[in-house]
């Protein structure tokens, strides 16, 4: 798949560790030139190491989601360094464990800001960019709660994944006629730091009960997206994709 990405322009929220960071760096390495974005600068830090090492195009910007002024500015920097924005991959997310019960109001406006608001941002900024280049590719990060609920994250959670399938279906609605495409995936079980609660008997539990018998990768979730952001998807879009080894299928 080298050069899958070649002139192409990638911004990935929320890139520097897990799979966003697994995502970036394989569309780096496929030709793509990526920005990506975290709230985590030693880890953003690393990153840029990564693709200095490598030789790959690309950059890293300190950015929090749930900041309108952030998200702004991040379009502006990459159209600043590169000229277009081809892909948007809407990865940066918050996920806390929790009953009803200990779910404060600061949780919730939390989980709101980042997980809708960051992608409502970024999308309402990047979409003129996208219709004067008649080109573009959405991905957005949802969650098999946002379809069938969860009895261990806290309730805002599933709630925000589920808006996210939502305004994906929304957005490719209304930007398909401008040659843009918003897809979304619904991931289950994929061991990322924010899995960090499940100790092993959970983890032995939840692959029990996968069809495929193990848990999600970063790079599981990096294929997916990236087959998302290509060229080869023109024809699929308001699709919100299950990724979770069949566990949950619709």
């Amino acid at each position: 798949m080298a050069g899958r990405f070649d002139n192409r322009v990638a911004v990935v929220t929320g890139a520097a560790e897990g799979m966003g960071r697994a995502t970036a760096l394989r569309m780096a390495r496929e030709g793509g030139r990526v920005l990506v974005t975290d709230i985590d600068k030693d880890a953003l830090a690393e990153f840029d190491k990564t693709l200095k090492n490598e030789g790959l195009q690309g950059m890293t910007l300190f950015s929090n989601v749930a900041k309108r002024d952030d998200v702004e500015a991040m379009i502006d920097a990459a159209m600043d360094a590169y000229g277009r924005i081809d892909i948007l991959v809407n990865n940066a997310g918050l996920l806390l464990p929790g009953t009803i019960e200990e779910t404060t109001d600061e949780i919730i406006d939390n989980t709101i800001d980042i997980n809708i608001k960051g992608i409502l941002y970024a999308i309402r900024k990047v979409a003129p960019i996208m219709k004067k280049q008649g080109y573009g590719r959405i991905v957005n990060v949802s969650s098999i709660t946002g379809k069938n609920g969860d009895n261990s994250t806290v309730f805002v959670y599933g709630a925000s994944k589920g808006a996210v399938i939502s305004l994906t279906r929304s957005v490719a609605r209304q930007l398909g006629p401008f040659g843009i495409t918003c897809n979304a995936i619904a991931p289950h079980a994929v061991m990322t730091a924010m899995m960090h609660y499940w100790d092993d008997a959970k983890k032995k539990s939840i692959s029990d009960k996968i069809p495929v018998k193990r848990l999600g990768t970063e790079e599981d979730m990096a294929s997916l997206m990236c087959y998302l952001a290509s060229d080869e998807t023109g024809f699929i879009t308001g699709e919100t994709v299950n990724i979770n080894g069949g566990y949950y299928m619709d």
